[in-house]
């Protein structure tokens, strides 16, 4: 599911965590997990990509 990084099946304020941790260089996604990270889909995981996913999380989006 696009945006849920952690593949549990829900759009957390987790998901965007690892987001933000990705695009920080601090952990690593790989596969299915990269591209749902990847929210605008320009094959970068950003900082605004985190943003957008918490965005969904809080019912914003």
């Amino acid at each position: 599911m696009l945006s849920d990084v952690d593949g549990n099946g829900k759009i957390t304020a987790a998901d965007a965590r690892l987001t933000l941790r990705a695009a920080a260089q601090l952990d690593t996604l790989e596969g299915v997990y990269a591209i749902a990270a990847d929210f605008d889909a320009d094959s970068t995981i950003k900082p605004s990509d985190a943003r957008m996913i918490l965005r969904v999380a809080a019912k914003l989006e």
